[in-house]
């Protein structure tokens, strides 16, 4: 918890520098590399790396790791091919010739948030959490570091990038030196048939509902920087990430509690309806105060913070404040789905979701207007999220339905 407060509370901490060393173009560009980097990530490891938490015995773990690494390396390569004979046309599709140059990296930002992930878990198995605490801090460190120097030193927006693909190499050095874990590597012997096979829902189910979770929430990012600039997705990135930082700390936090006791109650009583309430309406009335201050002053409060350029990204979160706040709600109280053993009806929810999200994007762009299309999406994204509360509140009740 205290690792990830930090590591959270330091590139809110230097955001306002970066705002007024780096333009909303350079953040624009950064945040479509990093949505494409995202969507790819979750298929390079498979999601295996949930699996590696699960064995007994040390040798499925050894085993685990090189399914991950062979299928990290073959993913990898298949982006390293398609990056360097594609170019041209992703380009074109994105519509934005700036991420020309960018698209180049883009395997070397996959391998590393596999291995990154790899590693993560193996020190969560460990129970080397001092050690995860230290790696998240040094992450955002000197993520933040290198995007100021090089922002001061050189005027271009690849200090953006190079920050977040040196920090990941910083702190998986840290860990192979520490040689906490490094026992997982020693794999040679080691057969992947078995676990690939005893651990296939991971690849077969976690990744579809992931991959669509992670479209549903990049569309807006690709269809304003395809119609309209790279400025407006540079305003609405910076937006969205420093408004969701602290909306996930707390929500994540509440999360871990209503995880404990609602699984408690449901599997002694058959329901979790008590604590599903009392953690609905906490988290209604915590919310209640600083989303109302954001929706009324948003634009205010971000012109002072960032600057006077970034006023537009302000009107972006009055938007998107309602929201962002049944986010806030639901985040914790949807894990009745996990709970109630309905993850099936988790993955129809993300595919539904999806589809909404799509047709809300259309219907904005119809319009021709970037705040229109953000409301749309800010609408569509609600409607999913109402659906959500009230369906995980009669699986709370212990109505299977």
């Amino acid at each position: 918890m205290t690792g990830t407060t930090i590591a959270q509370a330091i590139p809110i901490a230097i955001s306002p520098i970066l705002t007024r060393i780096y333009a909303p173009e350079d953040f624009g560009v950064f945040a479509l590399y990093m949505a494409i980097a995202s969507i790819f990530a979750v298929i390079a490891t498979g999601r295996y790396e949930m699996a590696i938490m699960l064995p007994h015995e040390e040798d499925d773990v050894k085993s685990i790791v090189k399914l991950i690494i062979l299928i990290l390396i073959t993913i990898t390569f298949f982006v390293f091919l398609s990056i360097f004979i594609f170019n041209n046309t992703i380009t074109a599709f994105l519509d934005n010739p700036e991420i020309s140059t960018w698209l180049y990296f883009l395997p070397i930002s996959i391998f590393l948030v596999g291995l990154y992930q790899i590693y993560n878990y193996l020190l969560i198995r460990e129970k080397n959490f001092k050690r995860l605490s230290t790696n998240k801090v040094i992450v955002s460190t000197t993520n933040s570091s290198t995007q100021l120097v090089y922002g001061f030193t050189i005027s271009n927006g690849f200090g953006l990038l190079i920050g977040n693909i040196i920090s990941y190499i910083v702190s998986i050095y840290f860990i192979v030196k520490s040689k906490t874990v490094n026992k997982y590597f020693n794999f040679k012997d080691n057969s992947i048939n078995k676990v690939a096979k005893e651990y296939q829902n991971f690849p077969k189910y976690d990744v579809p509902s992931v991959l669509v979770n992670i479209l549903s929430n990049q569309l807006p990012l690709f269809a304003l920087g395809k119609y309209f600039s790279l400025g407006t997705v540079g305003f609405y990135s910076l937006m969205y990430k420093v408004l969701m930082m602290p909306i996930g700390l707390l929500s994540n936090s509440i999360l871990d509690v209503f995880k404990q006791r609602a699984t408690e109650d449901y599997n002694k009583y058959g329901n979790c309806e008590d604590i599903f309430i009392k953690t609905f309406k906490s988290l209604f009335l915590i919310g209640i105060i600083p989303f109302s201050i954001l929706f009324f002053f948003a634009p205010e409060i971000f012109s002072f913070v960032f600057g006077a350029n970034w006023r537009v990204a302000g009107e972006f979160a009055q938007i998107i404040i309602p929201m962002l706040y049944l986010k806030f709600i639901i985040n914790p109280l949807s894990y009745t789905f996990y709970i109630a053993k309905k993850q099936k009806n988790d993955l129809i929810g993300q595919i539904l979701l999806l589809i909404i999200v799509v047709i809300s994007i259309y219907i904005g762009l119809l319009y021709k207007d970037e705040k229109i299309l953000i409301m749309f999406f800010s609408i569509g994204y609600s409607i999913i999220y109402l659906v959500y509360l009230i369906y995980s509140y009669f699986l709370s009740k212990g109505i299977q339905k």
